[in-house]
């Protein structure tokens, strides 16, 4: 590949930017615009799930493979083929006339996504030298947090004041100009220089396996950790994804090169990445539980409680992506767990009171704080400690760590904070007298938390205190799972501490500004 331009590069940067931004906006924007598209579409709440859902799952199954294609058939190819395929079915979205059709048109979005999120990296990483890279993976970073964050602010502005379908033509433009940007501005990166075919039968079992473990996650999300089609599922897919590693160990041209694990800063980066984005979805699980069913927050105030973690996050990360050229990316990855760690605590000490400014936002803000320190630094650990010709590989790897460690953060610590708020509220009434049939009736609610209702026919002077012990053992369990949460992040800290040891080569800090 010929020496690529400086403005070469900043095109590049944008196109990915636009490309992963539209695939995290309608990872988020969708939720707000449930209740209009099932009354539009006259479907069940059921259905609202798998729009929901359908995404996820698709996405966090294809994610490696998707990683991996850009390695070997071009990543601004595989790129611009997840931007068309987004774009097209994005258009579907937007005029599908039943549910059913909007289903499929959504997890056409989520392979269109599998392409673009760990192309965009591989095509960052191919293009900008070490010394440049983090500040660029820092601006990536930066913009893709805000996209996700304003997506549900923007889903409800557009919902109010148009259509539930403009939430997805909205990307038509952007994906637009995407393709436009990669066609006449952006050079192909390099492929693998392998002879012989991809790893078809890898690629076929990382899919079944990823896929049966994402399935078994979702529902464990809402039937819990024991329920059979769980076990059974997510049982099989880790069998399954074991055949695979088995299979990428043995033959000659894997698709994903296991060697990538014997660096050292790499498979800290992604033991770094596992532990935050696990305590990360659990506490943006819970936290609005907490905001709207114990403390009284609108949807709305609720949203907005959140403001200070992505103004944090956008605006610090390309500060915090050009200083690994000054000190490396250990410390950065030490101190932002630490930092988001603080959070945490404050969150699970103060949490349990209505006042914002002292109850939340410290704890908000020292998460956004702490993210912002590390997510740019991670991915360019991550990035920057493989050869180039696995830059698809090994972003598919982190993404799909970083998809999995979520959703599986929901399943276990939801069923944590249940376990914990039925115990509580079990002794509570044990303690009270509780009648037992009213016990009874209660305990059947444990899964709704916070929302538990309270039988009808209870008097009211007891009624008053089984709401008031019920918020009481919901924030019990709140206060567990923050301090959990915050011991997890920790174990991030320590990871990079003993493992990440990458740092650019070149200080030349001159030249990293101008060329980013």
């Amino acid at each position: 590949m010929s020496e690529i331009s400086s403005t070469e590069k900043k095109w590049a940067l944008a196109a990915t930017i636009i490309g992963s931004g539209m695939a995290f906006i309608n990872g988020s924007v969708v939720n707000v615009a449930l209740p209009a598209i099932q009354s539009s579409l006259d479907a069940t709440v059921a259905d609202m799930q798998w729009v929901v859902s359908i995404y996820t799952f698709i996405l966090g199954t294809l994610i490696l493979t998707g990683g991996s294609a850009g390695d070997y058939y071009g990543r601004k190819r595989v790129f611009g083929l997840g931007v068309f395929v987004f774009l097209l079915s994005t258009v579907w979205c937007g005029l599908a006339p039943d549910v059913i059709q909007l289903i499929i048109a959504r997890g056409g979005q989520a392979i269109g996504g599998a392409m673009m999120i760990p192309g965009s990296l591989a095509i960052i990483t191919d293009l900008y030298e070490k010394e440049q890279r983090g500040k660029a993976i820092g601006t990536w970073s930066g913009f893709t947090a805000l996209a996700t964050a304003t997506g549900p602010l923007m889903g409800g502005i557009l919902v109010d004041q148009f259509s539930w379908r403009f939430i997805f033509l909205i990307s038509v433009p952007m994906a637009i100009a995407a393709l436009a940007i990669l066609y006449f501005r952006v050079p192909e990166s390099k492929v693998k220089a392998n002879e012989g075919q991809p790893d078809w039968k890898g690629a076929l079992l990382a899919t079944l396996g990823l896929g049966l473990i994402c399935y078994g996650l979702i529902e464990a999300s809402e039937f819990g950790i024991y329920n059979p089609v769980v076990l059974i599922t997510g049982g099989l897919g880790i069998i399954i994804f074991c055949a695979f590693i088995w299979l990428e160990k043995n033959i000659e041209n894997p698709m994903v090169r296991l060697g990538m694990f014997r660096s050292m800063s790499f498979s800290g980066a992604n033991l770094v990445t596992l532990f935050f984005y696990f305590s990360l979805a659990g506490v943006f699980f819970l936290l609005p539980f907490n905001l709207i069913q114990v403390q009284g927050y609108s949807a709305t105030a609720a949203g907005a409680a959140f403001i200070p973690f992505p103004l944090l996050v956008g605006g610090l990360s390309r500060w915090s992506g050009g200083m690994i050229v000054r000190f490396g990316a250990r410390p950065m990855l030490m101190a932002g767990p630490i930092i988001t760690s603080l959070g945490f605590l404050l969150l699970g000490l103060y949490g349990t009171g209505s006042n914002y400014w002292f109850c939340f936002f410290p704890g908000i803000s020292l998460m956004g704080l702490g993210v912002a320190v590390s997510f740019a630094p991670m991915n360019t650990t991550v990035m920057s400690s493989v050869d180039k010709s696995d830059a698809g590989s090994a972003s598919g790897v982190n993404k799909a760590v970083a998809r999995l460690s979520g959703m599986l953060s929901v399943a276990l610590l939801g069923a944590l904070a249940i376990t914990l708020f039925g115990n509580e509220l079990s002794v509570t009434m044990q303690q009270n007298d509780v009648p037992q049939t009213i016990q009874q009736q209660l305990m059947q609610e444990k899964a709704n938390l916070a929302t538990a209702s309270v039988p009808d026919h209870v008097p009211s002077e007891m009624k008053n205190t089984l709401q008031n012990t019920i918020k009481q053992s919901f924030l019990i369990s709140f206060q567990t799972v923050m301090f959990i949460s915050a011991g997890l992040v920790l174990m991030g800290a320590v990871c990079a501490g003993l493992m990440v040891s990458y740092k650019p080569e070149s200080a030349d800090l001159i030249r990293q500004n101008r060329a980013v």
